[in-house]
């Protein structure tokens, strides 16, 4: 059955405006139809207009974005690098689970107020609490002390990377989205790869200063860096297009625009939420098919975690084979494997695939399930330690295919604000209720390296990620050969007068004519 759009509640206003690229008949071609110079950068064949607003948003939400999720991911990788750097002998740490936890508890409530609030204060309000639990877990003393601060920590971390997702989602078309996540996505394992190094650092020059274990001085560096990305948010940061109102980064003209540029979604403000809403979000299949792909990813790519254990039980069987720093260094080429990986995806999806997602899936979970069967038989500890070394840095192919989901989803329910955001937050729901619950069994702390059911599980998980792609590329295809969109227009996003909505362009005091002036590029 096909699934009703929101109706327009955002009037198209009497401002000149160029017509965006890529949009013909209301639909959004930008994958299909485009020159040679956007297979190297999407905006270079576009108009001069169009291509000042991009790289406005450019400079804003992908630059805040990529720093945000930096220091988020960051403070998560520090973790696990302060875990085998000497925090687990100092707390007596045998595992933690407070974070999925509060994680999964905070999710939906922290996307759906995204719908209703100004990214500009909301985002920086979740940092600076995010930054204060940072700073706190340099004083850890014991494991309860360390539980309550994840806890906290997760409910101000764990909006932020769906909240970005959704805003690049509301601003870039189908043929640059991909990209942009991509971008975003790099920050995830740019975090991580500077964690190891900067671990290294402090455990090297900082490690007994103050009294301070080289750990707590990560976390300490980390909320130091947090407290720089946060205030020039309040003044750049962009809301998304429907509630955007002209300021000295956007003008009216160029808010006009980037509405057009989203024909689905651009002039749908998001009111109170609605029972035809509500009942979207649990009744449509392709929503729950990907929140599959995305929890069987996030077991799927567990067996990267492994390689610091891996060079750290060599020192159980050789004394002194790894020192701390050779273990923080060591990891990190995965990292940059699957940053490299991320991009080659990212600009192949958004050209040569003109915009599908599913073949970058398919490749990154047959690669990684390839990987995780090898894993699995091999030695954990051979006489030859290089090509186990190989196949633990080849473990991030399927999680470089993660930006292919979150583009997946903004462009499936582009239409609804509250349904795309809702979708958004289980998408990290799912993969961390799989997180806090499957890792407990075959992923075990106190049996790394050498999890092989772990191994076997998330092989398995990769072909699961291979069907569920496979079965939502044939149901979208099938929807476009009988000419259904997932979301014709129907009903309203809710209680938002017109008078509401001008006054978000023009502010309360002025009138317009409820018309729109579109000039040719």
């Amino acid at each position: 059955m096909a699934l009703p759009q929101l109706a327009e509640n955002v009037p198209r206003l009497d401002i000149d405006h160029v017509k965006p690229i890529g949009v013909e008949d209301g639909v959004d071609v930008s994958a299909k139809i485009r020159t040679w110079r956007s297979y190297l950068w999407d905006t270079w064949d576009k108009s001069p207009e169009e291509r000042r607003l991009l790289f406005k948003v450019d400079i804003t939400l992908v630059t805040f974005g990529c720093l945000g999720t930096f220091i988020k991911f960051l403070d998560r990788a520090n973790l696990n690098t302060a875990f085998v750097s000497g925090m687990k002998e100092d707390l007596n740490l045998f595992g933690n689970t407070s974070y999925s936890v509060a994680s999964i508890l905070a999710l939906v409530p922290t996307n759906l107020l995204l719908t209703r609030t100004n990214p500009k204060y909301f985002i920086p309000f979740l940092e600076v609490g995010w930054t204060i639990c940072t700073f706190g877990q340099s004083q850890m003393r014991s494991p309860t002390q360390m539980y309550v601060l994840r806890a906290l920590l997760a409910v101000f971390e764990t909006g932020h990377y769906s909240a970005i997702m959704f805003l690049c989602g509301s601003w870039y078309q189908k043929g640059e989205l991909a990209r942009r996540l991509a971008i975003v996505n790099m920050a995830a394992q740019a975090g991580p790869m500077f964690s190891a190094y900067l671990q290294a650092a402090a455990y090297k020059g900082l490690n007994g200063v103050h009294g301070l274990a080289g750990w707590q001085w990560l976390f300490i560096i980390d909320g130091v860096i947090s407290l720089g990305v946060i205030v020039p948010q309040l003044f750049l940061l962009p809301d998304i297009p429907s509630r955007l109102k002209p300021n000295f980064m956007f003008s009216a003209p160029e808010i006009e625009l980037a509405r057009d540029r989203q024909p689905k979604e651009g002039r749908v403000r998001q009111g109170a939420f609605t029972l035809v809403q509500v009942k979207r979000w649990f009744t449509t299949p392709e929503i729950w098919i990907l929140w599959l792909i995305a929890a069987s990813q996030n077991i799927g790519y567990l067996p990267n975690q492994s390689m610091a254990f891996w060079f750290k039980a060599w020192n159980k069987i050789k004394k002194g084979s790894y020192t701390v720093p050779q273990i923080n260094n060591y990891t990190t080429p995965l990292y940059a494997v699957t940053i490299t990986v991320t991009t080659l995806m990212a600009w192949a999806s958004d050209t040569i695939f003109k915009g599908r997602r599913w073949p970058m899936l398919i490749l990154g979970a047959t690669v990684n399930f390839i990987v995780c069967i090898l894993l699995a038989t091999t030695p954990v500890f051979p006489k030859n330690k290089a090509f186990r070394w190989f196949l633990y840095y080849q473990t991030g192919w399927g999680e470089a295919s993660n930006c292919m989901f979150w583009a997946w989803t903004n462009e499936i329910l582009s239409g609804d604000p509250a349904t795309r955001a809702f979708a958004g937050a289980g998408l990290q729901v799912w993969s961390q209720v799989f997180a806090a619950t499957i890792p407990l069994a075959v992923f075990q702390t106190v049996d790394q390296p050498a999890v092989r059911s772990g191994n076997f599980t998330a092989a398995g998980f990769w072909i699961v990620q291979i069907i569920c792609a496979s079965t939502l590329a044939y149901i979208l295809h099938s929807k476009q050969k009988r000419g259904i969109e997932s979301f014709p227009t129907a009903v309203t996003a809710g209680p938002v007068s017109a008078e509401d909505s001008l006054e978000n362009v023009h502010g309360p005091d002025k009138k317009v004519d409820v018309k729109s002036r579109v000039l040719e590029a």
